[in-house]
């Protein structure tokens, strides 16, 4: 891996399908890193240049030099974009890792490509998601909290490569993360509402795809379809699927639906 240093925080990133000039940056949520994509990797890499980010705090060795907040790895972003004298970006990011991929496109205002790619955000957050996220930050509540969530997340599958992220490589980053991502989700609702109002004010100059599989109820993809059909430059594409993971269960699919709409 590659590392830039940000502030003090080493910054890691892969840098793969060098020859190609478009270029795909991935970003994980919270408690994740590169490895959420080593099955997408690949076939991105087949028609771009793609780096897959560790935030800060979230590299090999778990540097730790103090808090942070979300919009801190908005800036790493921003700074490796600079370092590599990217011009035409693309970001694909996943769950709460698209409030960083928004705050990103916001501070780059006429420079950013006017697409992005969000996968499997949660649009319109539910009560007992809310309930999770709150007591998820706080020391005496936030291991439940976080088992109820793996519990959810690996319920309805057998697939190894997700039951293995949630279960191994999540829990690496320990409590304090968590309950630090869990904060900063929280803050990030409590601020905007949900992500299609987060959104919104950058819908002249800001075309979304949202990529997802979950929830799997019809009236959530209906409520996005509706929205959509008020608000063309938001396009939702549901993918097969049964976990809040497709970038693994389903990567050639997501794969497909990225290419087409950068494309």
């Amino acid at each position: 891996m590659k590392t830039l240093t940000v502030d003090g925080w080493p910054i890691e990133y892969t840098d793969s399908g060098t020859e190609h000039e478009r270029t795909l940056i991935l970003l994980t949520g919270w408690a994740q890193d590169h490895r959420l994509f080593k099955n997408l990797e690949p076939i991105l890499a087949q028609e771009f240049r793609v780096l897959r980010v560790n935030f800060r705090g979230h590299d090999g060795l778990l540097t730790d030099n103090g808090d942070f907040t979300a919009s801190d790895m908005a800036s790493d972003v921003l700074a490796i974009i600079e370092h590599l004298s990217l011009t035409d970006v693309r970001l694909v990011s996943t769950s709460h890792g698209c409030w960083v991929n928004v705050d990103v496109h916001d501070r780059l205002g006429d420079a950013s490509l006017g697409k992005t790619v969000v996968i499997d955000w949660l649009m319109a957050p539910f009560d007992e998601f809310h309930r999770q996220i709150r007591e998820g930050h706080q020391e005496a509540t936030y291991y439940a909290a976080r088992r109820s969530m793996f519990d959810e997340w690996t319920a309805s599958t057998d697939n190894l490569d997700v039951v293995d992220h949630v279960n191994r490589e999540m829990t690496w980053f320990g409590g304090e993360m968590w309950r630090r991502a869990c904060r900063e989700i929280e803050k990030a609702y409590a601020t905007w509402g949900d992500p299609l109002k987060r959104m919104t004010p950058l819908s002249e100059r800001l075309d979304v795809r949202h990529i997802y599989s979950q929830p799997l109820s019809s009236e959530y993809r209906d409520y996005q379809e509706e929205f959509a059909s008020q608000n063309p430059w938001f396009d939702p594409h549901h993918i097969p699927g049964r976990t809040h993971f497709p970038t693994l269960e389903n990567p050639e699919a997501v794969a497909a639906a990225i290419t087409e709409f950068y494309r």
